[in-house]
This record gives structure tokens, sequence and C-alpha cells, in this order.
């Protein structure tokens, strides 16, 4: 697991080969593919070929009624199919009627892939050395291709060169394309019983500390040659990644509705915020602290903007006072360590501290101050095709919040906390 992917660049085959693939896989025929392109059958002959041993699968089966997709074809003919979807999407808001046209006859694969580069890289030289060329050549594609397209996709600032708002979205649409051939080759590799690839998730503050490990570490086991990662990070930049292609799902608190069209949400659970504090907290001996009790103590506020936070200052309005002293901090482990070291509070979920409450480092004061619950689930790309390691993943998730359900998955509120169906906002 690591805190930031970055992959290994997938350079992208000649769109007009992959345009060529549709093609054949649509008409059955190599001649009638080339008549639709304009092509010679040769040509397209030459051009499945290339496709066949760059990715080391027969992709087609001459017959007597025609020419029929191999299992490997399947696969490459839906991915292939994807590749386009997404290079649609990144043209449908360019100007002059650009986006009615095919995306082979507007790009090219060292365009994309230097579009790509760009939006990765901090530097030009950074960018370039990605794609394996050189600044100029990086330039004179992205160049060339700004005059095709009749717009700015770039502008220079120092060393760098940063995207318009157009060449973002051409920029998004360009990851996206190569990570369906990532996930070509991955899905190819797995039906030759080669298991490739990576599984990268993010995973926001609830559910590092269980759920998520929990569901990598069982796909881990099961497929042992996939790359498994868990990115850590704010949601914008989490939901950015995922947008991108760059992370396959977010797992944490659902933003119910999903912030932006491309994206879909799926609910596992449902989960109420707790007043944690170090065991021997001064408060542990109440039956049932009251919310003035409460603010006796400092308190670490949840991050500006998160759910948590909002929920944290729905709280203490109501009663027309503050905590004596407010921390924000960002990050789970300051939250434990402070939390160890002195008589601070803290709202986070029950699930981010399962292990230190287990070990009787931390406990739960109370399980009724938060009004509200949250829905807990994970948000994937709309009409994503999961591979078989994330389909696994995602079965193990779905396991790991249904023990989160029961009632017996966490340890009791402390016996001498508020019982179930009482409330703490009582002073």
């Amino acid at each position: 697991m690591t805190n930031g992917p970055r992959e290994p660049f997938e350079k992208l085959p000649n769109l007009r080969h992959l345009k060529a693939l549709l093609h054949v896989g649509a008409l059955r025929s190599v001649n009638r593919a080339g008549a639709e392109m304009n092509l010679s059958q040769p040509a397209v002959t030459q051009a499945i070929a290339r496709l066949e041993k760059a990715f080391g699968a027969a992709f087609f089966v001459r017959h007597p009624t025609g020419m029929y997709p191999t299992d490997a074809g399947e696969i490459m003919l839906r991915r292939v199919a994807r590749v386009f979807d997404a290079l649609r999407a990144g043209l449908i808001h360019m100007p002059n009627g650009t986006a009615e046209q095919s995306p082979d006859l507007l790009l090219k694969s060292v365009q994309i892939e230097a579009l790509s580069a760009i939006s990765r890289a901090p530097t030009q030289d950074a960018a370039a050395q990605i794609t394996g060329t050189t600044v100029a050549a990086m330039a004179r594609n992205l160049n060339t291709l700004e005059r095709r397209l009749g717009l700015r996709l770039m502008f220079r600032d120092g060393d760098q060169l940063r995207l318009s708002e157009a060449g973002a979205l051409l920029a998004r649409a360009a990851k996206l394309s190569q990570r369906e051939l990532e996930l070509a080759r991955d899905e190819l590799n797995d039906a030759a019983g080669l298991h490739s690839g990576r599984l990268s998730v993010g995973a926001l503050p609830m559910a590092r500390t269980y759920i998520t490990p929990k569901a990598l570490i069982a796909t881990g086991m099961a497929f042992p040659d996939v790359r498994v990662q868990m990115v850590e990070g704010a949601y914008e930049t989490l939901l950015a990644a995922l947008r991108d292609g760059d992370i396959d799902y977010i797992v944490g608190t659902l933003r119910e509705p999903a912030p932006t069209p491309d994206v879909v949400e799926t609910p596992l659970f449902s989960d109420r915020l707790c007043v944690v504090a170090r065991s021997g907290h001064p408060l542990a001996g109440h039956a049932r602290p009251g919310l003035d009790a409460f603010l006796k103590f400092p308190w670490i506020a949840p991050r500006e903007g998160s759910p948590a936070r909002r929920e944290f200052e729905m709280i203490f309005p109501a009663c027309g006072q503050k905590p004596s002293q407010i921390y924000e901090v960002a990050s789970h482990m300051a939250v434990r360590a402070i939390l160890r070291e002195s008589d601070t509070l803290a709202l986070i979920s029950r699930h981010q501290i399962k292990y230190e409450e287990e070990d009787g480092q931390l406990m739960v004061l109370s399980e009724t101050l938060a009004s509200t619950t949250r829905v807990i689930g994970y948000t994937a790309r709309v009409k994503s095709a999961p591979t078989r390691p994330q389909q696994y993943f995602l079965a193990e998730l779905a396991r790991a919040a249904e023990f989160s359900r029961r009632p017996e998955a966490s340890p009791p509120v402390h016996p001498e906390s508020d019982a179930p169906g009482q409330t703490a906002l009582q002073s």
C-alpha cells in the first residue's frame, strides 16, 4: 500500500489501428472495415497484426462467413470501445463541430500521451521524460493539435506547461483512455492465467483503518501478482484522481448525491460519529456525560469542509457555547496521538479507533451526541467495467461492511457511558 500512485506509462497504440479493430469486430470483414475507413485490405490486416503483437494475443479467427473475435478479441473490443467513449467525452465541448468527428481523425497517440504527461508532471522536462520524447517534440505535437482543434490547450508558466480548461478536459480523456488499455492488458493476462496490473483505492479517514485495508489484504492474498495500492487524501483530491483514472474507487463517507455526473456512489452501511477520548479520561466514570461536561475539555475538529466537520459545527451552536479549546487536525495518526496524550475529545467514527479500543488505548464516551448518521460506501466512475481483481475487492468490501453493520461487530460502549436510546445532550 502506498500514499500516492504513479503508474507505469501506458503508450497508446495508433488510434487508427484501434478504430480498425472496432470496424472489423462490428463488420466481421477486413474488406468492409477497409472500405468504411478508406483503407486498403492489407493496411487493415497489418493494423490488426500490430495490435495482436503489442498485446500478445490473437483477436480474430478467419471463417468462411467472416472474421470472428476470439475471447481475447472480445475483451479488446470492449476496452477499445471504452477508449473511444472516453476520447469523445473529452472532445464534446470543442468548437467548430470537431466533437462530431471520430477521435482517430482528430487525435494522434503522441498528442494524447503529451496531454496526459503534462497534467501529471511538474515541469516540461519531467513531462517529456514520461513520454520518452523531447520537450520540443512534445510541444510541437500539442501545437499541431491546437491548430487542428482551433483553441488553446496549454500555456507556459515559467518552465511549466499548464493546461487550459479545454486542455484539462482532453487530458482527463487521455488518461482515462490509457487506463482502459491498461485494464485491457490486465484482462488479457488474467484470461491467460497471468494475474497482473494494479488495484488502486482512495480511502477517506473513516475507511482507512478497517474496511478498506481488510478488503485490500484479502484481494492481495487472492491475487498476489496484482499491485495493491491504498491512497490517502482529501476528498477533492481523490475525486479528481478517480475521474482521471489514477485510482479505481473511493471508499468512505458518501456525498449523496454524487458531486459530478461521471461518478456513481454505492452505499454499504450507515455510521454514527462518537465522542472518543483516552482510556482513563476524567469523564470515563460519568454514567451519562452531558454537553456541559464535554465543553470543559479541548476538542479536535474534523477537517474543514468535511461531512464530519459540518456535524461537529451543528452540535455546539445549539447551546450557545464552544469548547474551551479546538485543535484542527487532518491526520488520523495525529488525532490518535493527541487523544492518547491528553484529555482532548474528538468526534469520529468508532471504526477509526477499532484497534485502539480493542487494545484499551481509546474509548467511546458517547454514541448519541451526533444527531445524524453518515452513509459509508464507495464511489466509482459511471459505467465502469471492473476486472476480476476489482470485482473481488468490491465483494470483500461488501463483506467487511456487512460485518460492520452487525451489532456485535463493535465493542460495547463503556459500561459507565450512555446507554442506547439515551441522549448525551442533557446538561
